[in-house]
């Protein structure tokens, strides 16, 4: 009995936290982080969550302006704060996890979508946001053709005499949903001859298909194509022509592999799926239009145009290949047709097939796989954003939104310049400092420092994700009397080995007057007559 109380307090707890609106905040020492979890496609407007702030007494950066709890999220792309209730996250952006890569900005994408940032709130404390997008079965797997009809032709040939077993490739269907939503499966109407692999789109023979007349006969049936986890099904029409045999396939030079007579065979046709391939490592800053440094070489023994190769993509090459790189048909260069900087969300491997066909009808074929890894260059500096821990007093007004009136103004035009009330003790916050590199490795990792400064500290807090959290924040007490100002440079370095990225920020704070002088008089002494 208390086993059974105990998992159904937990089952409870999980489906309270998974679906959560509304999110009570009290702690103030410890690091917190606000995830909500929500489906893509929500209308622009719809509400994410809101959070609950406990006013923070304990703070000595306080000051009659904070008594009003309002918050500013970093990056403001997709979601944003109410102009109307405060605490309530709305979405203000299409969520589309099938094709919009910012969006999932964490790593784990396509099987996770998650996008995060950073909540300032204005008493000088941070939260940290993160927002998992769950992906819905919004899309019906299809083939792309270039026709755009209901029903996609596939056309493809095969020789007679093909022995039991032979795989025979088939384009893929597309479906941009993940996981359950995705294509999970192909279904093939009933055929004496052909029997479907369901875990990848081919084909292979059940018995040998003989060509009865110079033409050879044709198989038309349908493919009760990709089916995903909900049930849609894309169809396709699927047309076999069997041929007359022809005698040599052409040989890819780097999967040749000799046999124990010294003659050679297709590594690709001898171990299926293994060894035959090209890898190569290329900059995700290559120009388009770059030549991929791979020498891409079939033989064809055969003379005429049964001993013409020219090359292609295999059916089954994903699309992304074909919009990032091209093929010459005739030399089998492959060129980039894109850019390809994964910083912003492009790939970091590509891996298809290429197929050489000599000239006979139906063309004798060889497949090779090439994967492709884009290296990282240092090319971004990073990022600093600096939003201030206090506004004045007139500005701040302004910036309180009013229940009766939709007039806003944006706390983004007062985030340029820095304040800090004179006679504040020593530690007092300024400015909550965030930093981001998109670069990977060392080539992201960066170290931030203020020139010799003895007014100002620097503190690091700690690490969200790819952002570092920094606080601006006074050494000793101003008395603006004195100094009205202080200006000060912060640089951040990023760790890369070659061409190493930086930035520079001047930084200028306003010391802002408190009446702390009495009235004085010039003379001790006055006549009047």
């Amino acid at each position: 009995m208390f086993l059974y109380h105990y998992k159904l307090f937990f089952s409870i707890l999980y489906i309270l936290l998974y679906n959560y609106e509304l999110i009570y905040i009290t702690s103030v020492n410890n690091p917190i982080v606000i995830t909500f979890v929500i489906e893509e496609n929500l209308p622009i407007g719809s509400e994410v969550g809101r959070i609950n702030l406990e006013p923070d007494h304990h703070n000595n950066n306080n000051n009659k302006t904070n008594d009003y709890i309002t918050f500013t999220l970093q990056d403001t792309t997709y979601f944003n704060f109410d102009k109307i209730i405060f605490n309530k996250l709305i979405v203000c952006k299409l969520l589309d996890r099938d094709i919009d890569r910012k969006l999932c900005s964490e790593s784990g994408w396509p099987e996770i979508c998650a996008w995060s940032s950073v909540i300032f709130v204005n008493d000088g404390r941070l939260l940290s946001l993160r927002i998992v997008i769950r992906d819905i079965n919004d899309n019906i797997p299809k083939w792309l053709t270039k026709n755009n009809i209901d029903q996609p032709l596939l056309e493809i040939w095969i020789i007679e005499n093909s022995l039991i077993g032979t795989i025979i490739d088939l384009p893929l269907a597309y479906d941009p949903d993940i996981g359950e939503n995705s294509i999970i499966k192909y279904e093939l109407a009933n055929s004496d001859h052909l029997h479907h692999h369901h875990n990848n789109n081919t084909l292979s023979l059940f018995q040998i298909v003989n060509s009865p007349s110079p033409n050879g006969p044709i198989f038309q049936m349908i493919i009760n194509a990709a089916v995903d986890g909900g049930g849609n099904r894309g169809y396709a029409k699927l047309i076999i022509h069997v041929a007359d045999e022809n005698d040599n396939s052409p040989i890819f030079q780097h999967c040749n592999h000799k046999t124990n007579n010294n003659s050679y065979i297709n590594k690709t046709e001898l171990i299926i799926g293994q060894s035959c391939e090209m890898i190569v490592n290329i900059d995700e800053d290559i120009p388009i239009g770059s030549k991929l440094p791979i020498n891409l070489i079939a033989n064809d023994i055969d003379e005429g145009e049964f001993g013409h190769v020219t090359y292609r993509f295999a059916l089954s090459a994903p699309d992304v290949a074909r919009r990032d790189f091209k093929i010459d048909r005739e030399t089998g260069t492959i060129l980039v047709r894109s850019p390809l900087d994964y910083d912003t969300g492009g790939l970091t491997q590509y891996l298809f097939n290429i197929v050489a066909e000599d000239g006979g009808l139906p063309p004798l074929t060889a497949t090779t796989r090439i994967i492709i890894n884009i290296q990282d260059k240092n090319d971004n500096s990073p990022q600093i954003t600096i939003t201030p821990a206090f506004l004045q007093e007139d500005n701040y007004k302004s910036f309180i939104y009013q229940q009766n009136t939709t007039k806003f103004t944006n706390i983004d035009m007062m985030k340029s310049t820095l304040y800090l009330i004179e006679n504040k003790l020593p530690g007092a916050l300024i400015a909550t400092i965030t930093v981001s590199d998109q670069d990977s490795n060392e080539n992201g990792q960066f170290t931030c420092q203020l020139d010799h400064t003895d007014e100002l500290n620097l503190i690091y807090l700690r690490n969200l994700g790819k952002i570092s959290v920094y606080q601006l924040c006074s050494l000793r007490s101003i008395d603006r009397e004195i100094q009205p100002e202080l200006r000060v440079t912060l640089k951040c370095e990023d760790n890369g080995i070659n061409n190493k990225q930086k930035t520079i920020e001047l930084l200028t704070i306003h010391i802002l007057d408190i009446n702390d002088n009495s009235p004085m008089y010039t003379n001790k002494r006055y006549s009047f007559k």
